[in-house]
């Protein structure tokens, strides 16, 4: 592959992530206004991302095949575009269940991107230390901020909900014509032999990292799906105020990915990861007693510092330890994590029906506790080594 490919391609999975991460927080963000119009309860907003989660779970495993067939580039351009016709069709929506039937769209266009473009950018980048993985990672707060900004701050002027849904479908379509044709770009096959699954599902090893991961995305998406609702229930704010919370979490999960990428090579992965965890869960412990909206932001951006370097470091971690196929093993790791970033906030938004969301981040603290648990026991179970 020639080094101007190699760039291009590199440029289309750090947008494909950032307009990733904004069809991800639009919900979040616009969820007080679809509620209010449209008369969901917190658990049935919850539930629409758990159902997303389940497509994304078959998805995230059809995608081993499909790209053993196709490759990577061609099945991330057709999901870059369903996720755009999904965003469009949102605009229709309505009611709790025309919603819950197009989320599945909006979830298949984005578990195609979940599932390759991490190991796309192993592919490009073979002898990578990590850092590569986490500056492409990096793009997801990033999305996050920019957008989160700017949704809250149209929404608080009127703009209807839907308008913001239109652009974000339109800018999809544009990124998928940015990856070059497959014929350019010579890339290593995958493994889809059921028989090398077999080989990375029956070590204790990926399960300690794939529980692992659960608790991660749990962590994170319990932050990124209720940080804005949060802030517009509990004080009573602007849904430019919820925006800005979601952005501090983000601003801090894009410095947190940006400096564990220069970091990476010089402390390794684990000391990493323990570390991080540790300062995540005393901010996660920390957030139930803060009642002041500044401290609750600068707060916001700690819990996304540490919080950031789980999900890219235990998936690349996972993959040096087990030595089996990337994309086999990082699309089982997705698989996990989705369901944990969907059945942690689907949870919260059942104890914040029966409570409040106050008592529902209480969630936090005990992800991250299981999580920290979890590495402590990785070190102490060894790999059955496998044949790529």
């Amino acid at each position: 592959m020639d080094q101007s490919t190699r760039k291009q391609l590199d440029i289309a999975s750090r947008a494909s992530m950032f307009t990733y991460a904004n069809t991800a927080v639009i919900i979040p963000v616009s969820l007080v206004a679809i509620t209010s119009e449209m008369g969901f309860s917190l658990t049935q907003a919850g539930s629409l991302s758990l159902a997303g989660s389940i497509i994304q779970f078959a998805i995230l495993l059809g995608s081993i095949p499909l790209s053993a067939a196709f490759g990577k580039i061609r099945p991330l351009r057709w999901g870059i575009w369903v996720l755009g016709i999904g965003m469009l069709l949102f605009t229709r929506i309505t009611g709790y269940i025309s919603a819950l039937l197009i989320i599945t769209v909006i979830a298949s266009g984005q578990a195609v991107i979940e599932a390759l473009q991490t190991p796309l950018v192993e592919d490009i980048h073979p002898d990578d230390d990590g850092s590569k993985q986490v500056f492409l990672h990096a793009f997801w707060p990033m999305g996050i901020i920019l957008g989160t900004l700017i949704m809250g701050e149209a929404l608080s002027r009127g703009v209807d909900w839907r308008t913001l849904f239109l652009i974000l479908s339109i800018i999809s379509i544009i990124v998928g014509a940015t990856y070059p044709r497959k014929s350019r770009a010579k890339l290593p096959g995958s493994r889809a032999e059921f028989s090398h699954a077999g080989e990375i599902l029956s070590q204790p090893l990926f399960w300690v990292f794939g529980i692992a991961l659960f608790f991660a995305g749990g962590a994170e998406g319990g932050f990124t799906f209720w940080t804005a609702s949060y802030i517009q229930i509990e004080y009573g704010a602007l849904p430019r105020a919820g925006g800005l919370g979601i952005a501090s979490f983000a601003l801090g999960m894009a410095s947190g990915r940006l400096l564990a990428s220069r970091l990476a090579s010089k402390f390794g992965l684990r000391k990493i990861l323990v570390f991080s965890i540790l300062m995540a869960l005393i901010g996660a412990v920390s957030l139930y007693f803060v009642s002041n909206l500044i401290t609750l932001y600068f707060l916001m951006i700690f819990m996304g510092l540490f919080i950031a370097p789980t999900w890219p470091l235990i998936q690349t971690y996972t993959v040096r330890r087990l030595g089996a196929d990337p994309t086999m093993v990082m699309v089982f790791l997705s698989c996990l994590g989705i369901l944990g970033f969907s059945t942690v906030s689907f949870i919260m938004g059942f104890i914040g029906d029966l409570s409040n969301l106050r008592m529902s981040f209480l969630m936090a603290p005990a992800t991250l506790f299981i999580l920290l648990i979890l590495l402590s026991l990785e070190i102490k179970v060894k790999p059955v080594v496998t044949q790529i």
